[in-house]
C-alpha cells in the first residue's frame, strides 16, 4: 500500500508531467481551411484577411472556378488578350489562372467559337418557338382535321387505337374486345347493373 505522502508525491509527479506536455503542444482554437488551397490556419481576421488576398490563393480560386464559367465570356475575355509566350514555349506558365496573357490556342478559340455559336443557336431557335404559340381557334382546326371524320359529325370517334393483334383473338374478355359502332346504336337501356 502507498502511504499518503507516497500518493501525493506520484500525483504531484503526473500532474508535472502534463503540464510539460501541454505546454509543448500550440493551443488549437478555432481552424479555418480553405477548400481552394487544402491549408488549414488559426482563425482569427488578421490570418484570414492576408490568406485570401495571396496570390497563391487567388490562383487556386481562379483555376477552380474556371471550369464553371459560361463558354461565351471565356470568349470574351480570351479573344482580347494577347498569347502567352511562356504558355506557348513551355506548355505550362507559372501563373495559371492570374496570368493576363491567353493559354487558349487559335484551334482552341475556333472550338470554343463554334460551341458558343450552337448554344445562341438553340437560345434563338427556342425563342422563336415561345413565340409562334397556336392560339386556341387553330389548334382546334387542327384538332377537328385530324380526329373528326367531317363528312359525319354525329358520330364520334376515339382518338385512341387499338392493337392489331388483339382484333384477331376470340378468347379475350368483353371489357377488352374492340368496339364495334353497332354496340353503341342500341340506347335502350331498361335494366342497369
Amino acid at each position: 500500500m502507498f502511504s499518503f505522502f507516497q500518493f501525493k508525491y506520484i500525483i504531484l509527479s503526473q500532474h508535472n508531467y502534463l503540464n510539460q506536455e501541454f505546454l509543448q503542444i500550440p493551443i488549437m482554437g478555432r481552424r479555418y481551411y480553405c477548400d481552394y488551397c487544402d491549408k488549414t490556419f488559426i482563425d482569427d481576421i488578421e490570418a484570414r484577411k492576408k490568406h485570401l488576398q495571396s496570390s497563391h490563393h487567388i490562383k487556386l480560386r481562379n483555376l477552380y472556378y474556371e471550369d464553371c464559367r459560361d463558354p461565351s465570356v471565356i470568349l470574351r475575355d480570351e479573344i482580347v488578350k494577347a498569347s502567352c509566350r511562356r504558355y506557348e514555349q513551355n506548355g505550362t506558365c507559372q501563373f495559371a489562372g492570374n496570368c493576363k496573357y491567353r493559354h487558349y490556342t487559335q484551334e482552341e478559340l475556333w472550338e470554343l467559337k463554334q460551341q458558343v455559336d450552337y448554344q445562341e443557336f438553340l437560345k434563338q431557335k427556342k425563342r422563336e418557338e415561345a413565340l409562334n404559340i397556336p392560339t386556341i381557334d387553330s389548334w382546334m382546326e387542327k384538332y377537328s382535321e385530324k380526329h373528326l371524320n367531317k363528312s359525319d359529325s354525329n358520330i364520334v370517334r376515339p382518338f385512341w387505337s387499338y392493337p392489331s393483334a388483339l382484333e384477331k383473338r376470340t378468347d379475350l374478355p368483353p371489357s377488352l374486345r374492340k368496339y364495334q359502332e353497332g354496340d353503341f346504336l342500341n340506347d335502350n337501356f331498361e335494366e342497369w347493373g
